[in-house]
């Protein structure tokens, strides 16, 4: 019976020598801090999935708000295009109201055109009689302004030998003959300018 029994137990013993010994001991955990893991692990996962749950009910919410404000956009938007659709159609009738206005314009104008076209050729030949009195007044322009400016000029040559004249014979009568050969020599480009009776007292100072 002995022999029995240590036969039987020889096979549990072989199999508990077989099981590897822990590398470490103090890596094993006791049972009482397995369940503080377990506990901790599933307090851990129970926040997340309450915070996931907050936040789609938040995302939820917020969703709902944006899809009401796109509503109301959505609505306002389409009003709006439709009161400019109305606006633009008003303003397609007006336009069109204004075309036909503006092509029955025209076709007067080209109307008046068509009736002036026959007299065009009068008011060209119009046109080139006045540009040639035009430039024959321009030329008798010329003409008359050089003949001012020869008057002018005779004008201011008689003054100016008249005075000359005035202080020569001013110059005889003083006995000043030095002042009187110097004016007469003065007077004599201009003697021409000189009146009739001007030259016979120019000629009377010569002889005195």
């Amino acid at each position: 019976m002995p022999d029995t029994d240590k036969d039987l137990q020889t096979p549990g013993a072989e199999t508990a020598d077989r099981t590897p010994p822990p590398a470490d001991p103090s890596q094993v955990l006791s049972p009482r801090r397995r369940s503080a893991l377990v506990t901790y692990l599933a307090i851990l996962f129970a926040i997340a999935f309450l915070f996931v749950a907050v936040t789609m009910a938040l995302e939820a919410k917020r969703l709902k708000l944006t899809n009401e404000a796109l509503k109301d956009s959505s609505q306002k938007t389409s009003a709006s295009l439709t009161g400019s659709i109305d606006a633009l159609q008003r303003e397609n009738q007006q336009l069109s109201k204004d075309n036909d206005e503006l092509t029955a314009r025209i076709a007067a104008l080209q109307a008046e055109l068509e009736a002036s076209e026959t007299k065009k050729e009068e008011y060209s030949q119009l046109a080139e009689e006045l540009n040639g009195e035009k430039t024959a007044l321009e030329e008798e322009k010329v003409l008359m302004t050089a003949r001012i400016e020869e008057l002018v000029k005779k004008a201011e040559d008689a003054v100016t030998v008249s005075e000359l004249l005035q202080s020569a014979i001013a110059a005889n009568e003083a006995g000043d003959l030095d002042q009187l050969v110097e004016l007469l020599n003065q007077i004599a480009p201009l003697r021409d300018s000189l009146s009739p009776s001007e030259k016979d007292v120019y000629e009377s100072l010569f002889i005195d």
